[in-house]
């Protein structure tokens, strides 16, 4: 039973956000909604009900920690003043209920309490991620990329027009010719007819029909 209590009012104290100073109240609210709940002990029967022979009243039940605006006497206040203050609700009492002023601590019971109970809720659900929304963002980012890629690519487009000395050359790009190596070997082969030969060098014309001769040579003893 103690073992119960205590997760109960850690779990109460924890989401409330309240200071540990508050764990009487958090204790006190603990039992009284224990009692008022089904209990395995008894044969899932209710405390309270085997104890007052009725069912418990649990329209009156709020959220531990929750804000509440308790209503201020006429006889309290100025004309411009306004005629709720808000409080922190921590527990029951057979008079009202128990509120806490979050500014000098001071715990008063009162009847007349209007409770905000979905501030909490609605703090809870902005704490948990949306999965839908990120997926959402990183769509947009790619969708995003494209459009500055297009973009990039018409403002280049357009500095070329308006700058023509600073586009870049379309002539193909040959080695100085202190690499002769290098440009003999990015020259394509071309083979030269009989009638081309004629117009070469006569040392080029003679190594030209040496190796024409040996080539029909080795073709008449392979018997190409």
């Amino acid at each position: 039973m103690n073992r119960t209590l205590f997760d109960k009012v850690c779990a109460r104290l924890y989401d409330s956000k309240l200071p540990k100073s508050c764990w009487g109240y958090a204790v006190q609210t603990a039992a009284f909604l224990h009692n008022r709940i089904p209990c395995t002990s008894i044969n899932d029967r209710i405390p309270y009900e085997l104890k007052y022979s009725t069912k418990p009243d649990l329209s009156k039940i709020r959220i531990f920690g929750c804000d509440a605006y308790v209503k201020v006497a006429d006889t309290q206040r100025r004309k411009l003043d306004p005629k709720s203050k808000k409080m922190i609700f921590i527990g029951y009492s057979s008079m009202g209920y128990r509120v806490m002023d979050p500014v000098t601590r001071r715990v008063t019971v009162s009847r007349n309490v209007r409770f905000v109970e979905k501030k909490i809720i609605s703090d809870k659900l902005s704490a948990t991620p949306n999965i839908e929304k990120q997926e959402d963002t990183s769509d947009l980012g790619e969708e995003n990329k494209t459009e500055t890629d297009i973009k990039l690519e018409e403002t280049e487009r357009a500095i070329d027009d308006k700058y023509p000395e600073f586009r870049r050359s379309q002539r193909e790009r040959k080695p100085p010719v202190r690499y002769p190596f290098n440009e003999a070997l990015s020259t394509t082969n071309e083979e030269l007819t009989f009638d081309e030969i004629k117009f070469l060098p006569n040392e080029e014309q003679s190594n030209w029909k040496s190796a024409m001769d040996e080539e029909m040579l080795s073709m008449k003893k392979n018997k190409v």
